[in-house]
């Protein structure tokens, strides 16, 4: 039976050791959850694809307001000439350039909705940028308490084994001086390995969490990353309806919809500007001759300048199809923003409500923690004692190990409800929501 627990010990001391020899060479960081959080912030690829988007909606305004102001062009041509029309001309070549320079004067409205489209698209573009920066906070912090929460339940399985290891020789000892049944040594072999074997697996959890935090955050995946916090309970004082109405004000997806309407309806007006006439101011320059830039008495020299009218009279109602297309844009704007309305009022009372679940839970369960450690110190008197049974320790030890479980998935409930919560409820990472939200409410007055 030595033989057999040597054997089994060293199994696990094997898998164990391969496990963290793995990570023995990478680097060691001993880190925190707002220094995680900046890290991510600096390096998760998420937030650099919406910066890039970013960038597009940016570049997108300076085109739409170039596009209200002149624009110049010059062209040129050379040509080798013959045939009657040239007969005595002395030279076998023609030479023409042309110089304009044009600016649109009325454009029905579709430079200014353009410029107004674009301007509504950067700021929806810097609002997503926030929401994803949001977003990448609540990853990381559920990484981080994940591994806070493995990193307990190593411990636990840890003094598990420990405990168990410590009975078994105790009940050994009695079963040399013949106190005990070889049932009781089976038994406690038994639970044992068991023990080890959870020990190995929760060993392997914390291994995946450090490197699902390592990947979120942007660290090789092989740094050894040892969170400087532990599991804590602190206590969250604001209600519900007050939760809600912060979400109100502070959600950027929120305003981004928001935004996100006025640049379809802005878009629609673009449409509808092709129905209305449109002028614009030019000034060419013509000149031409038998080498660039000469003039003489064969080929132009000239000038205009003045206002073109334009006017789509008919158009066998493309404009109009554009328009309702546009329209159908706008409705499907209006309805998104309501969903988004109620999806925001959504997230926020479930993440609530499972914070103050589990905030719940960790008054019972650390209750219940506090029974599961007197009964098993009072089945290991007992068996001491020789009034106990072996199988009533197991079982005390059993219920002792899954009480800690269970007080640990409370903390890491409590904990990743509340960094959801504040997700839900649009705390910001490092966007002033303000000027948004009053831009928002300017609008909608002067709407109604």
């Amino acid at each position: 039976m030595k033989l057999r627990r040597k054997k089994v010990g060293a199994v696990v001391m094997a898998l164990m050791l391969s496990m963290v020899g793995s990570v023995a060479s990478a680097e060691k960081l001993d880190i925190t959850l707002d220094e995680g959080i900046r890290l991510a912030l600096e390096r998760n690829y998420s937030i650099e694809a919406s910066a890039s988007d970013l960038d597009s909606a940016y570049w997108g305004l300076r085109e739409a307001r170039r596009n209200a102001g002149p624009k110049a062009s010059w062209s040129s041509s050379a040509y080798k000439v013959g045939g009657k029309a040239y007969e005595g001309w002395p030279h076998d070549g023609l030479y023409a350039n042309q110089f304009s320079l044009s600016m649109p004067v009325y454009s029905g409205g579709m430079v200014e909705n353009n410029i107004k489209a674009a301007e509504m698209g950067l700021s929806g573009a810097e609002l997503e940028l926030e929401r994803t920066k949001q977003n990448i906070r609540n990853t990381v912090s559920t990484d981080y308490y994940n591994i806070l929460k493995c990193r307990s339940e190593v411990e636990v399985y840890q003094e598990s084994v420990n405990n168990l290891k410590a009975h078994l020789d105790n009940v050994d000892a009695k079963f040399r001086a013949g106190v005990v049944a070889q049932k009781d040594v089976l038994s406690s072999e038994v639970s044992l390995a068991q023990g080890k074997q959870q020990l190995v697996t929760a060993v392997n959890d914390l291994h995946v969490a450090v490197a699902t935090f390592n990947k979120d955050v942007g660290l090789p995946m092989e740094t050894e990353t040892v969170p400087r916090e532990q599991l804590a309970y602190e206590q969250y004082t604001a209600t519900l309806p007050e939760c809600d109405d912060y979400a109100r004000l502070h959600r950027p997806d929120l305003f981004q919809k928001q935004f996100n309407l006025h640049q379809k309806k802005a878009e629609m007006d673009v449409a509808k500007s092709g129905m209305r006439p449109k002028v614009d101011a030019a000034v060419s320059r013509n000149i031409g001759g038998s080498s660039p830039f000469k003039n003489d008495n064969i080929t132009s020299d000239s000038w205009s300048a003045g206002l073109s009218l334009k006017w789509n009279v008919f158009d066998s109602g493309v404009t109009t199809a554009q328009v309702n297309r546009k329209k159908s844009a706008v409705h499907r704007a209006e309805a998104e923003l309501k969903d988004k309305v109620n999806s925001v009022k959504l997230e926020v009372h479930t993440a609530y409500l499972n914070m103050r679940a589990a905030e719940e839970n960790i008054g019972t369960m650390q209750e219940a923690l506090t029974k599961a450690q007197e009964d098993y110190r009072i089945e290991m008197v007992r068996y001491e004692a020789g009034v106990g049974t072996n199988l009533e320790v197991m079982d005390a030890q059993d219920k002792l190990v899954s009480a800690k479980g269970k007080y640990i998935s409370a903390l890491y409930k409590y904990n990743t409800s509340k960094a959801s919560l504040d997700t839900a409820m649009g705390v910001p990472v490092d966007l002033d929501i303000t000027p948004y939200r009053q831009f928002v409410d300017s609008n909608g007055k002067k709407g109604e």
